[in-house]
């Protein structure tokens, strides 16, 4: 089920299930909302404190779209750039996207109200974002009325728009929207007089109410959170019956694996055991000189014998190749993020710290006493260097 709470007066809540209004009602204070164990808990908040705006912002990634984002709506809000909160639920790469745009200071009044009401929000949403559509309409517009809120109006767009206003500014609202947009307005007499006021426009009377409840008696487009890890509320709910059949799978699941992985672990052992008795034997029969290499001594006991069948001097293979360029590398603090083969070369790709490190790992690589390198490409990806370097044996 959801929990729908209003974060500020009149504190009415709207418990929903399935789509549908449950039961709602009004409470004295945010502390006293009915909560249950399974609701999810949706904040909302007036929507004259949330501005919304459409933003493209030629970004590869939504870290550089919101770091480029302030001050990209500099000069289309009207507080310093530093006092405001920024959200962006659903950012594309080239597209033009929905931003709301919300001060710092409301916003850890919420969390404040929310941490010391006890509500484990889970979302914060402006009022305007719940108002449902007509099937044959673009707009909806609400008037409130009522001594709390004078004449207010809420208005919201299919395009995403939202706005919370006095009925003085809906001209301005009015003006935004195209001349063959439909609206349709819950109050009769503000119908009538949209009507007789503007005559080019296509205003249509359609009595939802104007309370929470009403709205949410229709279906719900919105998908928005205000939210983020930093004004998110410190209020956390448990319930052992909702965790307890995921509990329960996990512990089975958790016992067969174990079951499985003690079993495959001695089927393992035996085999593993089996297979190196049966090296040992094979080795000892063809090479019986290992029985006279001291432990920890094998690798230059070996390395004697390939110089000694070639000569003198032990092959660059592309495994030497690969130790000593990753000497070099270790060095420098760079890893390998990639390594093929192409002939007798061997071909590295580094993720380096800094562009400074490209030439002077390749001059280090040269510097080796087996190894020529020629550098093939270096880039920048979103703050990432990345080098590769083609090895081949000197000669």
């Amino acid at each position: 089920m959801k929990l729908y709470v209003r974060l500020e007066a009149p504190f009415e809540w709207v418990r929903t299930s399935a789509h549908k209004v449950e039961a709602f009602g009004e409470v004295a204070s945010p502390s006293e909302y009915p909560l249950g164990d399974e609701d999810t808990l949706i904040g909302v908040v007036s929507g004259d404190w949330v501005t919304v705006h459409h933003v493209s912002l030629p970004a590869k990634s939504k870290r550089q779209f919101m770091t480029a984002l302030p001050y990209a709506l500099e000069d289309s809000v009207s507080e310093e750039i530093d006092d405001l909160h920024f959200s962006c639920e659903h950012w594309r790469a080239g597209e033009e996207v929905i931003v709301h745009v919300v001060s710092k200071d409301k916003m850890v009044y919420w969390q404040g109200l929310a941490n010391d009401a006890k509500l484990p929000l889970d979302c914060l949403v402006p009022d305007y974002s719940l108002l449902p559509f007509h099937s044959a309409a673009d707009s909806t517009l609400v008037m409130l009325g009522g001594s709390n809120h004078g004449d207010e109006i809420i208005a919201r767009h299919k395009n995403g728009r939202g706005v919370r206003i006095d009925a003085d500014f809906l001209d301005i609202w009015l003006a935004d929207l195209p001349l063959n947009d439909t609206i349709a307005v819950t109050d009769k007499s503000l119908a009538e007089e949209l009507i007789e006021q503007y005559p080019d426009r296509d205003f249509r009377l359609w009595e939802i109410g104007n309370k929470l409840a009403h709205w949410l008696e229709h279906p719900q487009e919105f998908n928005l959170d205000l939210f983020d890890d930093k004004y998110r509320p410190s209020v956390y709910s448990f319930s052992w019956r909702s965790y307890a059949i995921p509990a329960a799978a996990l512990a089975a699941a958790v016992f067969v694996v174990f079951a499985f992985d003690t079993y495959r672990y001695f089927s393992l052992h035996a085999e593993i055991r089996n297979v190196l008795d049966q090296q040992d034997a094979i080795l000892t029969e063809h090479f019986p000189e290992v029985q006279n290499v001291p432990y920890g001594k094998a690798r230059v006991f070996m390395q004697r014998a390939i110089e000694n069948s070639t000569g003198g001097t032990a092959p660059v293979t592309a495994v030497s190749m690969l130790a000593s360029a990753s000497q070099v590398l270790k060095r420098q603090g760079v890893s390998l993020s990639e390594i093929s083969y192409r002939g007798d070369d061997l071909i590295i790709t580094c993720l380096l710290n800094d562009l400074s490190q490209v030439d002077q790992i390749t001059s280090n690589l040269n510097s080796t006493r087996e190894l020529r390198a020629r550098l093939e490409s270096s880039e920048n990806d979103d703050g990432q260097v990345f080098a590769s370097y083609t090895l081949s044996p000197k000669a």
